[in-house]
């Protein structure tokens, strides 16, 4: 079902390779289905309207003095299944911090309600702060993968989920042979290119 045409007007800000910073005032972006459909001088507004029916048809939003929009933050490394330990073990190294925190956080991941409640509020916390595009880490643990995944497509975000694969130099309690590292990952992996989700076709990359 076709959705009606957002549209926002006001400041925009944005970097390129060759200026840090680009401020432009006055500019409108169109947003229809979940695509931006223009994005131009705030005086074509009523000239890309009329394909949508002109204003009464569309959604408009125009932005007070001080507000501005940017685009969406992506973070290529975060750990989700750590999301329970922020802000912990800041005063100890890192094999004692893995040991002490990390590895037995982790290991519950197998309990997959426990694992759903951790990921939906990582992922929402993450969106809540910008971040439109990440890199998720999970666990070793396939099916709490893939709820991860399904929370992710659920909210709409760009994401890279990685399943973990670790054989040694972890405790009994959480770790995998070989063999099912292998497997499972070739399981989660045929997993996620069955949803054929539009955000992660090969055809979104272009």
């Amino acid at each position: 079902m076709d959705q009606p045409l957002f549209v926002i007007r006001g400041m925009f800000a944005h970097s390129t390779i060759e200026n840090p910073l680009i401020v432009l005032a006055d500019h409108i972006i169109g947003v229809s289905n979940g695509k931006i459909v223009f994005f131009d001088q705030a005086d074509q507004l009523d000239k890309h309207l009329q394909p949508f029916g002109g204003r009464s048809k569309v959604s408009l939003t125009e932005l007070k003095r001080g507000q501005f929009v940017i685009p969406g933050f992506i973070d290529t490394h975060i750990h989700a299944p750590q999301y329970p330990n922020s802000g912990k073990g800041l005063d100890l190294g890192l094999l004692e911090w893995l040991e002490k925190y990390t590895f037995p956080t982790e290991a519950k991941f197998k309990d997959i309600e426990f694992a759903e409640h951790v990921y939906e509020k990582a992922v929402r916390r993450v969106l809540r702060n910008g971040t439109t595009t990440a890199c998720y880490y999970g666990t070793i643990h396939t099916d709490a993968c893939m709820k991860l995944c399904d929370i992710i497509e659920k909210y709409g975000q760009r994401a890279f989920v990685g399943k973990v694969n670790m054989n040694q130099n972890s405790p009994e309690y959480y770790i995998e042979t070989a063999m099912e590292s292998t497997s499972e990952t070739e399981r989660f992996v045929d997993s996620v290119l069955e949803r054929k989700v539009i955000i992660i076709s090969d055809d979104s990359y272009f």
